[in-house]
């Protein structure tokens, strides 16, 4: 399993906290202090079954504050944007038993720790 978040945020810890609490091995990268290369964070993506523009997080200010609702974005663009501002990228972002997680859910939390 893996788990990318902001250890910052309250779903976050919530997430890490389920995932820490079974026991099971996971790999964790808090994104903010381990920032992603472009590169990295597409595999990640891809490898989830996500887009990036799926990713976007469109409660962040830094959305707001760029005016994004009026823009079109490719994913390549919106990458290199959350690779510089990593509040755009929704989390945690949960991957594990063949299933991705986006945000957190605690009995689809509880499911994907049962499966892997």
């Amino acid at each position: 399993m893996e788990i990318y978040l902001y250890g910052g945020c309250s779903s976050c810890k919530k997430a890490d906290k389920a995932l820490s609490d079974s026991g099971k091995p996971y790999l964790r990268r808090d994104f903010f202090k381990e920032r992603f290369t472009v590169d990295e964070l597409r595999s990640v993506l891809e490898r989830a079954g996500v887009s990036a523009t799926a990713m976007l997080s469109t409660r962040s200010k830094a959305y707001t504050a760029m005016g994004l609702a009026d823009k079109r974005l490719t994913d390549a663009e919106v990458l290199e944007l959350m690779v510089d501002e990593p509040t755009l990228l929704r989390r945690p972002l949960i991957l594990g038993g063949g299933k991705t997680l986006v945000g957190f859910n605690a009995g689809a939390v509880d499911d994907l720790i049962g499966q892997a």
